[in-house]
């Protein structure tokens, strides 16, 4: 029992090294230090050593558990060495200040003393050491109001004894352990020093006289300061350097007044009047915060550099930040340095050498980070004040100088802006830095000027200047380097992530596998197998390849829409390993499964690579399919066929593969032996700029305009990069997220090709659906083989192709789910060769979250598989193809398709679908297809296939370029359109509704076009606020309503859009007919109350119906399997102010609906509680929310126009709307029972 009752206690050393022991609570401190003293190396070398608990100095006669000793705190162990005399302070002092304009070797002795003083100061301040060196007794309460103050940062009156030093203290020796303590373990893991705390002022004049008059923390401030610029080393964030910077950026929180250390948000909004101890608290968002430690952090590098004659460069300021976030701080980076010209562009500008020195003093800035420019700066020091070396003194003025005016110029829009968008209530509005950018307009038309002309000056400098024209081969990780030197320089590099590599784990070839096959294997040169790998191949050309050396034809082949009617029946009467998918199982193989005979009685096994695929509406049609094949080779054909499933970016892969076929168990094999090489992942930001924009959207040249704070194009950056890995000869796939995306990267791309290696203009080309089957297969077949080093691509390349090995990826915009853009970036690094992948983010708050927050990307686990093979609505729909196929039985049958078989055959019946005879006994009955469809599988879509398709016709050489799918047409031809093929550029002339045919003539055009166009959603039924009182209603709690839809998209005009600037050249009326289809929605009216209490308080309530309605969206996976893409919501058109329906509606997306929203319907008051909960826990800070509460994955406005505070509002009075209206019914039906 003793031995149950020990403690475990961290013990660490001054370098760093630490030690467990475990002892028990009644163990003395004179005990532990002899147990140290025999198993921890730090205490054998140096025996003489004081045991700190928290800063106090541990009695060698207490036992351990007199001190509060927690989970996750230790005792710091710090030796010493007993000498007769340290020299007294008074003498340090003095070497310290013989030479106060310089840095001579007196600063080393005075950076001693004054970090001997810092460390007695902080243990002593903790603690309450007496001058006599006796440690007083712990007063447990002291002890919580001195943490309760650390957290807080204010001060306080405990423990203000005496500190001066102790006779036997060891400076020397501390200081040479304190010089190699890591400064993330001094700050966050050792002494607990408190950032704005200090020691009585009276213990400090005992302690410190180095020059600073100042108390408080501006004088421990200013001693820092002295400390970091005066540091000989080279190197900014030594060792030395990194724990007083740390110390300096953890203590700014807040946009302050400077007199009253007030928060200045909150003064403005209360007064001076209410600031009293109860209610003081920082009002500043978060983004503010950073920018404050970001501009604090520049700073003082400047300040640093300003003292050796250097400039700050881009790749030095990259260098450090990244050397910063390994001090612990992560919070500062390139990005928001950028920011901050902008913010404040007369205290941080980016420029030349000659505005550099010219505003030495009251300016930082920041230069090009070219080679030649950093030669220049190692040559010219000294050469920027005339050859006069400035005092630190007078560069520690220019530091605090330089951060008055940054928080005046910030403070000053911040104020405007607040008063702007001050709500009735008298709160403000959340606002975000992109809001605060867009709103500051300059003050003059001279400094308008001056920044865009800078602005345009940053734009032009990274994108055309520095376009490098050499094409020598690069490595991965060489690239990276010269990608920061090149393009790169003005950070938009702002996160990288290393991937270690995965070596390759092998397992000896079976004993019982047939002399054949190892025969056929080593002919292929494979002597072993990875340890989790099947026989199974999934490509046909390693089958082929395969085949050869086992002497045996088996007859593969395809067997896909593509296959000629030829090669069906010979596949049909020979093959032995059938290439399909799940589309022509339902359409071709089950319906006419008898000429199928041979493959169905003999089929042994059935293998579906990248199972992950299978998910949302597709996915729960395939496990129906899957369910179906079982049935017919069970009932028909006697076969039993095994199941084996491939996926590689799933979170559930073996629940997702017995869903998807209906099995009841399955082995999972998920250690992965194949090798995998080292991968670097990058994100991209483009970095901001100011652009000139007109006033009004109508497209006049009018002379009013504003600079507004916008990224550079995403596409030409996607482009440049794709341009430089082809150059340098990484074969490299750009995955775009559409159709035209695609078309676009190859246009610019080829454009910078003609210029930096015309020669490699034709390696490039586009792969996307749409091509017809044969363009498809011969880039297929180009890639690779190697004669294209890039395509790119849409996700069609996703999947399943298998294009050679690849180099590099580009992921231009988020994909859609963090397992898609694994699945991309995949695709390269295969065989142990290292790769790069380089995600480019839009501007939109999705995109920009995840460059804010990069561990949200690469630290979230992947998404789950979800397959709902119990949708009703799809049950009832693959039922009737199944009794065609073979009539069905409820006692046979429901162990395929679940208990909901006979409300399936039920409905199916009334619809007069399905009959039977009906002289046997309902259990008994079977039921056979009695429909009008000849063949019902025939007219059910099982991924949204359309049949009608519009035909794109080069019009010269009247060759079809492309089939596109009718609701997708009128969004890339129409009379005027700007239409993309390979690169090139065709106009439309001609759109012939009647034969589906668009006519194109290839032209050379500075310009591309956009639809103008908007999508209503119609309830059909769905005109009543409330529905009547029915007990249905009554008992779900919810006046919410399922009801049938119309869909209609209307295109109304298009824009033509300059290449390059995107400004808005024409805006073009259009006539198109409108697409719609039938489906079904879930929805609830907002009280027009609801509007006006929005409306009251200046909030946009369009916009917080549609941050609400994706809120919702959000949460329905909680409570429904279902696919992201199964569901949409009402999105708000930022380029239109028509009406919007005061309702919170979602709707299937699929053709018919697949009843998700029914679904919906019961749980809707649950789903509008979950998305309150999941937006009023959400900590973001902006309008626009964050893709965790009100930003959509799916939406299809791109995340613009919402309004995460209206968006509360209306949840939370929907919720009260819907609670009363219930209570009320209760009431009614209480007073009208009778007595």
């Amino acid at each position: 029992m003793a031995e149950e009752r020990n403690i475990e206690i961290q013990v660490r050393s001054l370098d760093g090294e630490s030690a467990t022991v475990s002892v028990s609570p009644d163990c003395s401190i004179k005990d532990i230090k002899s147990l140290l003293m025999e198993s921890f190396l730090p205490a054998k070398n140096s025996p003489n050593f004081h045991l700190f608990c928290k800063g106090a100095k541990m009695n060698m006669e207490s036992q351990i558990n007199n001190y509060p000793v927690i989970q996750n705190e230790f005792i710091v162990l710090v030796p010493f060495t007993k000498k007769n005399r340290i020299p007294k302070h008074s003498e340090l002092s003095k070497q310290s200040m013989a030479q106060p304009s310089e840095c001579s070797d007196s600063c080393t002795a005075s950076f001693a003393d004054s970090a001997w003083s810092d460390i007695m100061q902080d243990l002593s301040s903790l603690s309450g050491i007496s001058s006599n060196g006796v440690e007083p007794r712990l007063d447990s309460n002291a002890i919580n109001m001195k943490e309760r103050n650390l957290a807080t940062g204010e001060s306080s009156n405990v423990n203000q004894s005496s500190t001066s030093l102790p006779a036997n203290s060891a400076q020397p020796d501390i200081m040479r352990n304190w010089s190699s303590l890591d400064s993330d373990d001094v700050n966050r893991e050792g002494t607990d020093v408190a950032i704005g705390e200090r020691s009585n002022p009276s213990s400090l004049n005992a302690k410190r006289k180095r020059g600073s008059s100042q108390d408080g923390w501006e004088g421990r401030k200013h001693d820092l300061l002295r400390d970091i610029l005066c540091l000989k080393n080279e190197d900014f964030l030594s060792k030395q350097n990194c724990g007083r910077v740390c110390q300096v950026l953890e203590s700014v929180n807040c946009l302050s007044d400077s007199k009253s250390a007030n928060c200045l948000l909150f003064q403005e909004l209360y007064g001076n009047s209410s600031l009293d101890s109860d209610t003081k608290r920082c009002m500043c968002p978060p983004w503010l915060k950073t920018t404050l430690k970001t501009f604090t952090f520049l700073n003082i590098f400047s300040g640093f550099l300003q003292m050796r004659s250097e400039y700050v460069t881009w790749n030095r300021l990259k260098g450090a930040v990244e050397r910063l976030s390994g001090c612990g701080i992560k919070e500062v980076s390139i990005a928001d340095m950028e920011q901050l010209s902008l913010l404040c562009p007369k205290v941080v500008m980016v420029g030349d050498r000659d505005s550099a020195v010219s505003k030495l003093c009251d300016t930082i800035a920041i230069v090009d980070s070219s080679v030649e420019l950093e030669d220049e700066c190692k040559s010219a020091k000294n050469s920027r004040t005339g050859g006069k070396q400035l005092s630190t003194l007078a560069i520690v003025n220019a530091i605090k100088k330089r951060e008055k005016a940054f928080k005046t110029d910030i403070w000053n829009p911040i104020k405007l802006f607040m008063g702007k968008a001050m709500s009735g209530s008298g709160i403000p509005v959340l606002f975000s830095c992109e809001n605060l950018l867009i709103s500051m307009k300059t003050s003059s038309s001279s400094s308008k000027s001056s920044e865009v002309k800078r602005a345009r000056m940053r734009k032009g400098s990274h994108l055309v200047q520095q376009r490098c024209k050499d094409t020598s081969a690069l490595l991965p990780v060489e690239m990276v380097e010269h990608l920061r030197k090149g393009i790169g320089s003005e950070g938009q590099i702002v996160h990288v992530e290393e991937i270690d590599a995965r070596k390759a784990v092998y397992a000896e070839l079976p004993h019982d596998l047939l002399e054949t096959t190892k025969a056929a294997l080593e002919g292929m040169g494979i002597s072993r197998l990875y340890s989790h790998q099947a026989l199974a191949q999934d490509q046909l050309r390693a089958l082929l390849g395969m085949t050869k050396g086992l002497g045996i034809n088996l007859n593969i082949g395809v067997y896909d829409g593509d296959t000629s009617q030829e090669d069906r029946r010979w596949l049909r009467d020979n093959a032995r390993l059938l290439i399909t998918n799940p589309d022509m199982l339902h359409m071709s193989v089950l319906p006419y499964h008898g000429q199928f005979q041979r493959i169905l009685s003999n089929l042994r096994f059935v293998i579906i690579d990248e199972a992950h695929a299978y998910k949302g509406a597709f996915g729960c049609h395939t496990a129906l399919i899957m369910r179906r094949l079982r049935r017919i080779c069970c009932h028909v054909y006697s076969s039993d066929p095994s199941f084996v499933f491939s996926t590689a970016t799933s979170a559930n892969p073996r629940e997702h593969a017995m869903e998807l076929a209906n099995l009841q168990m399955l082995e999972l094999i998920e250690n992965d032996g194949s090798p995998c090489g080292p991968k670097i992942f990058l994100l991209w930001n483009p970095p901001l700029c100011l652009k000139n924009f007109p006033s009004s959207m109508n497209g006049s040249k009018s002379a009013d305009t504003e600079a507004v704070a916008r990224r550079s194009s995403p596409i030409l950056e996607a482009s440049c990069l794709f341009a430089e890995m082809i150059q340098h000869g990484l074969r490299c796939i750009a995955f775009c997220k559409t159709r035209k995306l695609s078309e676009l990267v190859l246009c610019y791309t080829r454009e910078i090709l003609r210029e930096t290696a015309p020669h490699l203009v034709d390696s490039i080309c586009a792969y996307r659906a749409g091509y017809i089957a044969q363009d498809r297969r011969r880039i297929e077949a180009d890639f690779f083989g190697g004669k294209l080093r890039g395509v790119a691509a849409t996700n069609a390349l996703e999947l399943g192709i298998d294009v050679g090995h690849i180099d590099a990826t580009l992921h231009l915009g988020f994909p859609g789910s963090i397992a898609s853009l694994w699945q991309q970036a995949g695709r390269a690094g295969r065989r142990e060769r290292p790769s790069l992948a380089v995600y480019v983010a839009f501007e939109g708050p999705l995109d920009q979250y995840f460059m804010k927050f990069p561990h949200k990307l690469f630290r979230s686990s992947i998404e789950s598989c979800q397959v709902d093979s119990h949708n009703q609505q799809v049950l009832e729909q693959q039922i009737a193809c199944a009794a065609l196929e073979h009539p069905l039985s409820l006692v046979y049958d429901e162990k395929y398709f679940g208990s909901g078989l006979d409300s399936a055959i039920k409905s199916l019946k009334d619809k007069g679908q399905l009959g039977c005879d009906p002289s046997r006994v309902s259990s008994a009955r079977i039921w056979g297809y009695i429909g009008h469809e000849k063949s019902p599988s025939h007219a059910i879509s099982i991924r949204a296939i359309e049949t009608e398709k519009y035909k794109v016709i080069d019009k010269g050489k009247d060759e079809i370029l492309e089939e596109i799918e009718e609701s997708k047409a009128f969004f890339q031809v129409y009379e005027g359109a700007v239409y993309m093929h390979q690169g090139k550029t065709y106009l439309v002339k001609d759109l012939d509704l009647s034969t589906k045919i668009a006519l194109c003539q290839e032209a050379d055009l500075k310009y591309y076009t956009k639809t103008r166009d908007y999508t209503d959603i119609h309830v059909i039924g769905g005109d009543l606020a409330y529905p009547a009182k029915v007990p249905r209603i009554q008992l779900l709690k919810t006046t919410a309503q399922a009801q049938t839809c119309r869909v209609t998209t209307t295109w109304f005009g298009f824009f033509r859009i300059q290449r390059g600037s995107n400004q808005i050249i024409d805006a073009v009326e259009l006539s198109l007919p409108k697409y719609s289809y039938q489906s079904q929605a879930v929805w609830i009216r907002v009280p027009q109350s609801i509007k006006m209490a929005v409306e009251i308080q200046n909030l946009s309530f369009r916009a917080g119906l549609h941050a609400a309605s994706h809120a919702l969206l959000n949460a329905v996976p909680l409570y429904i399997m279902c696919n992201s893409s199964d569901l949409g919501s009402e999105c708000a058109n930022p380029h239109e102010t028509r009406y919007f329906p005061e309702r919170i509606l979602l709707y299937d997306q699929h053709p018919g609906g697949i009843g998700i929203s029914a679904q919906v319907q019961p749980v809707f008051g649950e789903l509008l509680t979950a998305a309150l909960e999941i937006v009023t826990t959400c900590s973001c800070s902006g309008n626009a929310g964050c893709p965790n509460c009100v930003q959509s994955l799916s939406c299809g406005e791109y995340n613009e126009v919402l309004d995460k505070a209206a968006a509360i509002l209306i949840l939370k009075s929907v919720i009260e709307a819907e609670k009363s209206h219930f209570e009320g019914s209760q009431e009614s039906s209480n007073t009208s029972v009778p007595m």
